[in-house]
């Protein structure tokens, strides 16, 4: 009776039950969107996630042991000859939590399969991120702020770029053990918090923010974050001893988690920026605690100072040990100077319309929502803008960075909307007080629901209903993808088979032993499946490995059959993308540039890197491309002639009626027998070459 009389009394609650259904909804609505790609079938993402799976599926083939395997772990399929130690070039994190939920799973009867568990994994972790987000935006403004945050980041194409289904890398697990650490800190340093809660919420933000170390690259960032506003926080006078205890709690916890990572260089990271920096800002901490308990007037003056020079020292550090590619991310105009980073699309510095398209329409209500939140000056609202702008600037640097801007862009537009509707509806209550018994205004009746079905309908109306002017910025077209192994790489909705049936074709027909040269773009497709050894992948550990592929394509035929013998190679793999097109009444056969016809300006770039290393005169590369002209066209016939990339390449130029086209010619090249082609000429848009080398 007592259950029964609770469960009428929580359902005569109203808006406890609207308040739990909105929410329901907004889960369905980002679960929904982020499993569309499975109309294409249960296959992973882009390149990066098949590396992960592959991790996964070594553990789970050794059982439970495999963890301690891992460890000592040398992949000989990838990176020919000298294979690859796993343990110490990825972060073992996403790996080991889906084996861990598979094993755990069928040690209690239930069998799934490892892959298709590994498609749905992104998209339980964004039903994760989704509520963290919306108990964020519930400690900075309330129910209605916490809801409006949560239905901004169910529907925002730079988190659902990260965690449709299929996305099994990095970011689908850190950044909702990130939120999950912010939200886990934010609760332990509440003023008046009892030391027991500060305990148990400090142990939860440190464990969270330590496996986002065994995750993700980007730990620097959440590491660093919770440093600098706890700084921040102590220096602008809310300093108390619940800081210092929660600082030492999730600090300590979350540096031993990641001085256990391998890659991380093991204990050795404790003289990494990212753990020295925060020693600094304990001992300052222990500063504030000494300043605060000393009755003297005199010693309390010097502790301003002490500070001050501890902070001087701090900001040296910071801006004297980034790695480089940390560094990059600060400052990108550096980035310029790294040829395989820069050479991939979501690395490059981002524009405007980049940024507005990945993080939607919610930004226009950013800074609004950072205004209020500074006017609140609450921490919870502090620690919420300060993480915002950073995002930002961070999401402006880097493309593949908006995801690690969304979550924040949501809870900050979410609470500016709320105060929006909160405002908006004190003016109609106002105007009902003194207007009794008459009606609403039309104004306010028409314009509150016309705004919330803007809200609610724009972000979800895909670009057919749009105009195709703003294609990305509907979550459901970021979503309703095929994977990228499907669809060959190209920016369409739909299959083209033939990276599918070249993969397939590479499994059962090559040599047992076969290495494969291509691209290293392709490297973890080959690997997992084409199931061959590959002299480079997507892993770029190995530059030097990556110099010489490139230096073998934009070599003469004769001088790239040498240099690939002597790395072991038997078969070169090259991808090439070509359409068809109707235009003015007349057929134009044209290369697209997205396969290696587009990217052969980087092996050049890279391949004179590697060039300079070998003492070897460097390539003019103005003598190979002219700029002036689109990359598809650029190329000169110094490339087409005497570069192995440019005579392997089928489709050769030529001028017709003042255009430049590419017509098929079958390629003759010594040395190398082409064996394999993934669809016949002009019948595709994507094609995958697979040549033996002989003699």
């Amino acid at each position: 009776m007592e259950i029964k009389s609770r469960l009428r009394l929580f359902f005569r609650s109203r808006p406890a039950v609207l308040e739990i259904s909105a929410l329901m909804s907004i889960l369905a609505i980002a679960v929904l969107i982020r499993l569309l790609p499975v109309r294409w079938g249960a296959l992973l993402s882009e390149f990066d996630p098949w590396m992960q799976f592959r991790q996964a599926e070594f553990i789970v083939e050794r059982g439970w042991s495999g963890f301690r395997e891992y460890f000592s772990w040398i992949d000989t399929k990838r990176w020919y000859p000298y294979g690859q130690f796993v343990s110490r070039t990825f972060y073992p994190g996403l790996a080991f939590a889906l084996a861990f939920i598979y094993l755990s799973l069928s040690s209690i009867g239930l069998h799934l399969d490892l892959l298709e568990l590994a498609v749905v994994f992104p998209v339980l972790m964004s039903v994760v991120a989704v509520l963290a987000v919306y108990f964020l935006g519930k400690e900075v403004g309330g129910k209605s702020a916490g809801l409006l945050a949560a239905f901004a980041l169910a529907v925002s194409s730079a988190n659902i770029s990260r965690t449709h289904a299929g996305w099994f890398d990095d970011e689908s697990i850190s950044i909702p053990l990130m939120l999950l650490s912010f939200l886990m800190y934010i609760y332990a340093i509440k003023k008046g918090r009892e030391l027991k809660h500060v305990v148990v919420y400090s142990v939860l933000s440190g464990f969270f923010l330590g496996y986002v170390a065994t995750c993700w690259g980007a730990h620097r960032f959440p590491f660093m974050f919770i440093q600098l506003i706890t700084l921040l926080l102590s220096f602008i006078g809310r300093y108390r001893r619940e800081i210092l205890v929660s600082y030492s709690i999730t600090f300590g916890l979350s540096s031993a988690i990641a001085t256990s990572v391998p890659k991380l260089g093991g204990v050795a990271y404790v003289y990494d920026l990212t753990i020295a920096s925060g020693l600094m800002v304990l001992g300052l901490l222990v500063v504030f605690e000494l300043s605060s308990n000393l009755a003297s007037k005199f010693l309390r003056s010097f502790v301003p100072r002490i500070t001050t020079v501890a902070l001087l020292a701090s900001i040296g550090i910071v801006a004297s040990l980034p790695t480089t590619k940390f560094l990059s991310t600060l400052l990108p105009g550096i980035r310029s100077e790294l040829s395989i980073l820069i050479s991939v699309a979501e690395n490059q510095v981002s524009t405007w319309a980049t940024v507005f398209s990945d993080l939607g329409f919610f930004l226009v209500f950013v800074p609004a929502g950072i205004f209020y939140m500074l006017r609140e000056g609450t921490d919870e609202s502090i620690f919420i803008s300060a993480l915002t702008v950073l995002g930002i600037y961070f999401a402006a640097s880097m493309v593949r960075l908006a995801a690690l801007a969304a979550p924040f862009v949501a809870i900050s537009s979410g609470y500016a909307i709320s105060k929006v509707f909160d405002s908006l509806g004190g003016v109609i209550a106002s105007r009902a007080e003194k207007r009794k018994g008459e009606r609403v205004p039309i104004e306010y009746a028409i314009v509150t629901p016309i705004l919330v079905v803007l809200l609610l309908a724009l972000p979800l109306s895909p670009s057919f209903l749009v105009g195709r002017s703003f294609p990305r910025l509907s979550p459901i077209d970021q979503a309703y993808v095929p994977p990228t192994v499907v669809q060959s790489t190209l920016p369409v909705a739909a299959s083209i088979p033939d990276w599918v049936n070249a993969l397939s074709w590479m499994r059962d027909n090559l040599p047992e032993k076969a290495v494969v040269a291509a691209w290293w773009d392709y490297g973890y497709w080959i690997t997992m499946m084409g199931n061959k050894t590959t002299l480079a992948d997507n892993s770029t550990t190995n530059s030097t490995q990556i110099g010489v592929i490139a230096l073998a394509f934009m070599s003469p035929p004769e001088k790239a059959y040498q240099i690939l013998r002597q790395h072991g190679v038997t078969h070169v793999v090259i991808f090439v993308t070509h359409e068809v097109s109707f235009y003015a009444g007349k057929y134009l056969p044209r290369l697209l540039g997205y396969g290696d016809e587009g990217k052969w300006v980087w092996m050049l770039k890279i391949a004179n890197q590697e060039a300079q290393r070998l003492g070897v005169q460097p390539m003019n590369e103005r003598d190979y491309y002219d700029p002036t002209k689109p990359l598809t066209e650029g190329a000169t016939e110094k490339f087409w002639k005497e570069t192995l990339l440019g005579q392997l390449i089928p489709y050769k130029p030529s001028t017709q009626d003042g255009n430049v086209v590419h017509y098929y010619e079958e390629p003759k090249v010594n040395g190398f027998k082409l064996v394999y082609s993934s669809s016949p000429p002009y019948r595709s848009y994507a094609y995958v070459y697979v040549y033996e080398l002989t003699g």
